[in-house]
């Protein structure tokens, strides 16, 4: 279940940016991108690195 956000980084100069139909500002996008690289194939999470 791969998903399009690890595929980009997050832009200097900018304040959101809109991907897969939802727009992030720089803390919701950094939020997402670490749980995105912690999901397995199958789509489930790993467990959390503390």
């Amino acid at each position: 279940m791969k998903k399009r956000i690890l595929l980009y980084s997050f832009p200097n100069g900018v304040n959101t940016i809109y991907i897969e139909g939802k727009r992030y500002n720089r803390a919701e996008f950094e939020k997402a991108f670490n749980r995105e690289k912690r999901r397995l194939k199958n789509g489930r999470f790993t467990h959390a690195v503390e």
